[in-house]
């Protein structure tokens, strides 16, 4: 089991690195969740706030995943 971790997310701007009409490269922050969270105060992540920015954002690809 994986111990439970305080998520204290950055509130900085979104880093965007290139945008055209169809890609989003975005430089996601140290302490910040690439999706998700599954428990609760979790929701605060970089799709969610790409998401809110441009409503059809959808997450295709994650550099720090295997």
């Amino acid at each position: 089991m994986i111990p439970d971790f305080d998520y204290q997310p950055p509130y900085v701007p979104l880093d965007i690195l290139f945008q055209d009409d169809l890609i989003i490269v975005a430089n996601k922050p140290a302490g910040l969740l690439s999706v998700p969270g599954k428990l609760e105060g979790r929701s605060d992540c970089l799709v969610s706030r790409l998401t809110a920015a441009q409503w059809d954002t959808l997450l295709v690809h994650r550099l720090d995943c295997d």
